[in-house]
C-alpha cells in the first residue's frame, strides 16, 4: 500500500468518497428482504445518533435518513425501539437526534455543566416549577407539555416565544438537558418524558466516566461514522445545536491519541490540505477498491439532515457539492427549492430533487430537480434515479410501480431533458 511522508497512507479523493460513503452505510442496501427493528438499531448504533427535525415535506427526517439506509421499514418500529425497547432516547448528539441509550453517558459532562449553569433555574420560583415537573411524573408516570396548563392570567403566547406560556415547558426542557429526565417516547412529533433513572438507570447510576475518556470515545466513534475524517469534521460530528461537544483542537490531540493506539491512522486525501485520519476497520475495503471490487453502487435521496451531508463544509471539500437548506429563504430568493434531497448515486452526490408529497393521492411531486454541473446525464443515471424516488414512495405509502405515482412539473432544459425524456415524466 502507497505512503508518504510519516507513513501516512495516500488516498485518492475518490478513494475517500467512497470509504466515507461505506462507513456511512450508503454504498448498497444490506438486504432485499424489508428491514426489521433489529437493522434499525444496528444503523443507529453504527451512525452514533440520527438527527430530529419538525419539518415533514415527505417523511420526517429521521425517518428517511433510516429508508436512505435500509429501504422501506415499517416507522412504527422507531416507537418501539424507544417504549417499550428503551434501546434508544434522545440528546444534543447532533443538534437533538436519536442515540442508542449506551451513548448517553457519554455526554454526562454536558449534563453536569448545565446543572451548574446560571440562569433560569436558579430563580427560586422556577426552580419549584422544576420540582413540581419531577414530582408529576415521579407520581403520574410519562409526561409532555401538552399534560400541563398554560396559567390563566397568560394570555395568547407571542409568535417568537420559544416555550409559549407554559414555564413547565421550560421545566421540561432543562431537566432534559440536566440528564433528570429522558425523552421516553414521541407522541406524533410531541416529546414525553420519564425519570432517568427509569429507562437508563446507568446514566446516574453507574460512576460517571472521566471527560477525557468521554471525549476520546466520542472521537473514536465520529471516525468510525466518517470512515475518513479531518479533525474539523471530527469535532462537527457530535454537537449541540451550537458548540461541539468535541473542540477541533481536542479532536486533533485524540486522533493523535487514536492513532498511537493502532485506532486510527494518518492519511493523506488529494486535494485536502492538513492531516486526515482513516478508520482503520475499512483498510480491507479500500484493498478492495484498489482491486477494482466494493465499489459503492446505491442510488437513493437524503435527508437534508443525512450525517452524509450534514456538514456542508465537508460536503464541499469532498464531493463537490455547494448545499443549503433553502427551507428559511423567501421563495423568490430559492435557487433549488423549498427541501431539496440529495442524489446519492454509485459514491457521488449527482444533484438535489425538491419534493412534495400528497399524503392523501400518494403521490410524489417532483417540483424541481436539478444535477450538478460536472454531471452528465444518461440512461443509466434516470433509471437509477426514477427507482430511488419510487422505492420513496412506496416506503411513503404509495405505489412506487404506479406510472402516475410521481410527476416530475419541473426541470433544468439544458441538463435535465434527456434524463426526463429516459424516465419518461417530461
Amino acid at each position: 500500500m502507497a505512503t508518504g511522508v510519516s507513513d501516512s497512507i495516500v488516498i485518492s479523493r475518490e478513494e475517500a468518497r467512497w470509504l466515507v460513503v461505506a462507513a456511512q452505510g450508503l454504498d448498497r442496501r444490506p438486504h432485499r428482504r424489508r428491514a426489521t427493528k433489529a437493522d434499525l438499531l444496528a444503523t443507529i448504533q453504527r451512525l452514533g445518533c440520527v438527527q430530529l427535525d419538525s419539518i415533514s415535506v415527505v417523511s420526517r427526517s429521521h425517518e428517511t435518513v433510516l429508508w436512505s439506509r435500509l429501504g422501506s421499514f415499517n416507522t412504527a418500529l422507531i416507537a418501539e425501539l424507544y417504549d417499550p425497547d428503551a434501546a434508544v432516547a434522545e440528546f444534543l448528539a447532533h443538534a437533538a437526534a436519536i442515540v442508542p441509550v449506551g451513548l448517553l453517558p457519554l455526554f454526562r459532562p454536558y449534563m453536569e455543566r448545565a446543572r451548574q449553569r446560571e440562569g433560569w433555574a436558579t430563580d427560586p420560583a422556577n426552580r419549584a416549577v422544576m420540582d413540581h415537573v419531577l414530582d408529576r411524573i415521579r407520581r403520574d408516570g410519562p409526561l409532555g407539555s401538552r399534560h400541563f396548563e398554560s396559567p390563566e392570567e397568560a394570555g395568547p403566547a407571542a409568535p417568537w416565544a420559544w416555550y409559549g406560556t407554559k414555564p413547565e415547558r421550560r421545566a421540561l426542557d432543562l431537566l432534559w438537558l440536566r440528564g433528570d429526565l429522558v425523552v421516553r417516547r414521541r407522541d406524533g412529533f410531541q416529546r414525553v418524558f420519564d425519570l432517568a433513572e427509569r429507562v437508563v438507570p446507568a446514566l446516574w447510576g453507574n460512576e460517571a466516566i472521566f471527560e477525557v475518556d468521554c471525549r476520546r470515545e466520542l472521537t473514536r466513534r465520529a471516525l468510525g461514522a466518517l470512515g475518513v475524517a479531518t479533525a474539523s469534521w471530527t469535532a462537527d460530528y457530535f454537537r449541540t445545536g451550537g458548540p461541539s461537544h468535541l473542540p477541533v483542537r481536542t479532536a486533533a490531540s485524540e486522533l493523535r491519541a487514536l492513532a498511537a493506539e493502532g485506532a486510527a491512522l494518518q492519511a493523506v486525501v488529494e486535494g485536502i490540505a492538513g492531516p486526515c485520519w482513516l478508520d482503520p476497520a475499512l483498510l480491507p475495503l479500500l484493498d478492495e477498491l484498489r482491486a477494482g471490487r466494493g465499489r459503492p453502487v446505491l442510488t437513493t435521496l437524503l435527508s437534508p439532515f443525512d450525517s452524509l451531508v450534514w456538514d456542508r463544509d465537508r460536503a464541499l471539500t469532498l464531493f463537490g457539492f455547494d448545499y443549503r437548506l433553502e427551507s428559511y429563504t423567501p421563495a423568490v430568493k430559492r435557487r433549488y427549492g423549498y427541501y431539496t434531497l440529495p442524489i446519492l448515486d454509485r459514491g457521488r452526490i449527482v444533484g438535489r430533487l425538491d419534493p412534495a408529497y400528497d399524503r392523501w393521492t400518494k403521490v410524489l411531486t417532483a417540483k424541481a430537480l436539478h444535477l450538478e454541473p460536472w454531471v452528465r446525464p444518461s440512461a443509466r443515471l434516470a433509471t437509477a434515479i426514477d427507482r430511488a424516488a419510487r422505492d420513496l414512495v412506496a416506503f411513503l405509502g404509495g405505489d412506487g410501480g404506479e406510472p402516475s405515482a410521481i410527476r416530475w412539473l419541473h426541470a433544468d432544459p439544458a441538463t435535465m431533458l434527456p434524463l426526463l425524456e429516459r424516465a419518461g415524466r417530461q
